[in-house]
């Protein structure tokens, strides 16, 4: 069944798992998911380690940078942001120079996702929190 937007932009196969039958956007399922904590196994909180990447595009990540000032942390997490429009090589730090983030030094977001695990089959998405220490998602 093609999708067509109230532009008449039939949705592509890349893009169709993210549109239901009715048109809605279908956001899918998280893949990194371990938790921030002093456990085994958790991210540690520690000043200064992640950077969250989002744009303002993105309700989900506008709502991470909401948190985050709300919280006070924006001294203790750096911001990156990519371009309000995902190319087909997915969220570009465009808006940055020389089109690279400035502490990841990558150009693509999927950059990150690859570098964490190389098997990753889904979308690189926003809100991302990279972890600097390890150098990955």
């Amino acid at each position: 069944m093609a999708i067509e937007d109230k532009f008449g932009k039939v949705a592509t196969s890349e893009d169709a798992h993210e549109v239901s039958e009715t048109g809605a956007f279908v956001r899918q399922d998280n893949y990194f998911i371990t938790p921030f904590g002093s456990g085994e196994g958790e991210l540690p909180v520690e000043a200064g380690r992640y950077r969250l990447i989002w744009t303002p595009l993105c309700p989900w990540a506008t709502r991470q940078i909401i948190a985050l000032k709300l919280l006070g942390l924006e001294d203790v997490i750096s911001v990156g942001t990519v371009s309000p429009v995902r190319t087909e090589n997915g969220w570009e730090f465009s808006l940055d120079e020389g089109n690279v983030d400035p502490v990841l030094k990558i150009r693509y977001l999927p950059e990150i996702y690859a570098a964490t695990d190389p098997d990753y089959e889904g979308r690189a998405t926003v809100p991302t929190v990279v972890d600097l220490k390890l150098g990955r998602w």
